[in-house]
């Protein structure tokens, strides 16, 4: 298992040195508090990038802390502004009004797993917060023994599996602190073709109806640190958790007529497509195929002989408005643009199979996968019913792949549960959204989660009540892995569906608080917060760690109400009562 990193924290909201209420700090306030101005000490006009700006407060901030993690990546005896931090992405946040930058942590080059600094500015390139988590190698030869194909290798002896060559050329040297500090130069291979061993005694989560829908139907993709001196697994972990339109209209799963946009095959013909220009969103039929044999998708998407499809494929219309549902919350209410924020095409696919789980033509599974949203069906009101009509499903699934594009969390343990439960936060809020009686009235909510497709006729999961479903809803019932056990199929993953349910509820909690009647928060401002919260995690992050990065995103989206610390203890309080703390 991972070990823990050095954490540095810095809002200027909570500088008890600043001014109260101030929401940001100027590079001014930086240079003014010290007596000499070095030639790295460039003035804020002369910053050409956000990335330059960002480096210019790590430098100030992360010199005044001694501890050697932060000291190494300051390395002062090297050029440049933190030398030790590779930027990975840049983000605007939109809805806050702010900027975001993550970079990456190396040692002599080599980068660290796990590693993370998040920067906030404001469009002036004023900070407003600082999240890391970062550390110093120590007692580790830079130079692997190991060569790649013989790290590939030791994957495939621990795993029985028989992995092609051109499965592990994008491995990469990386330096991993495992549970008990030590460090390990290692071999990073990314989503392998390769299922770990269960631990003995180990019982099948999906047996204990913890796994959610189950495992999903797609082959295994795992990604695996190996030790690059003496070939040991270290840890592993899945890599599986997205023209001129026509106006459209067609029968859902549901039997409720839809309207939604689609493209006309030929401007001479009204032949349609099941394909949405503006939002770049395709909705496709697989027949029944098996997913396990990698059958290609269909040349073009569904198709109807006109605008109307009426009821010729309920599964691809239900697909393709749920869809199109989920692109536009994120896009109206939290102002990203597709799953990556950049506008990514959103492939849905219906009428799946997996005859190796599931006698065709049923599969009782949908799940994110590829870039897709692959949808089984099961036997229902006398036909086929399609998996495509649970929104807060889609929701769910689709939010991976938000995740996959912004904090990435390692899809294990803890880290693994925060992915779960935010996939689930979005789930709920979009399902509502759309479907509720009063979407701003969580009163008349439907808190399931995959309403009935338990077997035994339970939903998945209950966001009001997880001890209906046997899952915990407080930290005393948080349930661990083993000394020495890594996360599996046998384990779900470190347990990631159950676990997952403590932040669901502290959520929940937020969504459903109250100050003389009056709701503390709005759906939207719960919408905002868990969203940018997530986003500026690392990718190893606990529930700890979101609640602080949710309090820190509070701090800004309410830094001009009065009653903005009121608004902050509330956060704590709905932490607090599932035995979630700030460290």
């Amino acid at each position: 298992m991972p070990g823990s990193f050095q954490t540095f924290h810095y809002h200027a909201g909570d500088d008890a040195a600043r001014s109260s209420g101030e929401a940001s700090r100027s590079a001014e306030s930086f240079l003014a508090e010290e007596a000499t101005g070095a030639a790295t000490d460039a003035p804020p006009q002369f910053f050409t990038s956000n990335e330059a700006a960002a480096r210019f407060y790590l430098d100030k901030l992360l010199r005044q802390d001694d501890r050697r993690a932060m000291e190494a990546v300051v390395a002062p005896e090297e050029p440049g502004l933190v030398p030790g931090l590779v930027a990975e992405s840049e983000q605007d946040l939109r809805v806050l009004g702010t900027h975001q930058l993550r970079f990456a942590q190396t040692s002599q080059g080599i980068p660290i797993f796990g590693t993370s600094a998040v920067v906030e500015l404001t469009d002036a390139r004023d900070l407003v917060s600082v999240n890391a988590h970062l550390d110093q190698v120590t007692g580790v030869d830079p130079v692997e023994s190991l060569s790649r194909a013989e790290a590939l290798d030791k994957v495939a002896q621990y795993t029985g599996a028989d992995i092609p060559s051109e499965a592990g050329v994008s491995g990469r040297l990386h330096f991993y602190k495992d549970e008990d500090s030590r460090w390990h130069l290692a071999w990073l291979f990314h989503g392998l073709p390769a299922e770990p061993p269960a631990a003995d005694g180990t019982t099948d989560a999906e047996d204990e109806n913890l796994h959610g829908l189950g495992r999903r139907p797609v082959p295994p993709r795992v990604t695996y640190l190996v030790d690059a001196h003496d070939g040991e697994v270290l840890f592993h972990y899945s890599a599986v958790p997205t023209a001129i339109p026509a106006r459209c209209k067609g029968i859902d799963e549901d039997e409720t007529e839809q309207k939604f946009y689609g493209q006309l095959v030929d401007q001479a013909d009204t032949k349609c497509w099941l394909n949405d220009p503006l939002r770049s969103s395709g909705t496709y039929d697989l027949d029944f195929a098996d997913i396990f044999d990698n059958p290609p998708l269909p040349a073009h998407p569904v198709q109807a002989d006109s605008s109307d499809f009426s009821t010729t494929n309920r599964a691809a219309v239900s697909a393709h408005v749920n869809a199109t549902r989920v692109l536009d919350f994120y896009k109206s209410v939290l102002q990203r643009d597709g799953l990556d924020d950049q506008g990514m095409a959103i492939k849905s696919v219906v009428n799946v199979t997996a005859r190796s789980m599931e006698t065709p033509p049923t599969l009782l599974n949908a799940f994110w996968f590829d870039n897709a949203m692959w949808y089984g069906q099961v036997q229902g009101d006398g036909r086929l019913v399609s998996l495509s009509r649970y929104l807060d499903v889609i929701g769910h699934e689709l939010t991976h792949g938000v995740i996959e594009h912004t904090s990435n969390l390692v899809y294990a343990t803890q880290s693994g549960a925060l992915n779960e439960s935010f996939a689930d936060i979005a789930g709920v809020i979009i399902n509502n959204w759309y479907t509720a009686p009063d979407r701003h009235d969580v009163g008349t909510w439907d808190w399931e989660i995959g309403r009935g497709l338990r077997r035994d006729g339970r939903p998945l999961r209950d966001f009001e009540d997880p001890s209906r479903t046997g899952h915990p809803m407080h930290m005393n019932d948080f349930r661990h892995l083993s000394p020495g056990e890594l996360p599996n199929n046998g384990n779900d993953q470190g347990w990631v569906h159950f676990n997952s349910s403590i932040h669901n509820k502290a959520v929940h909690n937020l969504l459903t608080m109250t100050d003389r009647e009056a709701r503390v928060f709005s759906v939207e401002d719960v919408a905002v917060l868990t969203y940018f919260g997530m986003a500026r995690l690392s990718s190893l992050a606990t529930f700890s760690e979101a609640l602080q990065s949710i309090l820190d995103v509070a701090r800004t989206y309410f830094g001009g109400d009065t009653d903005r610390q009121n608004k902050l203890d509330a956060i704590r309080l709905g932490y607090q009562s599932v035995g979630i703390d700030t460290i």
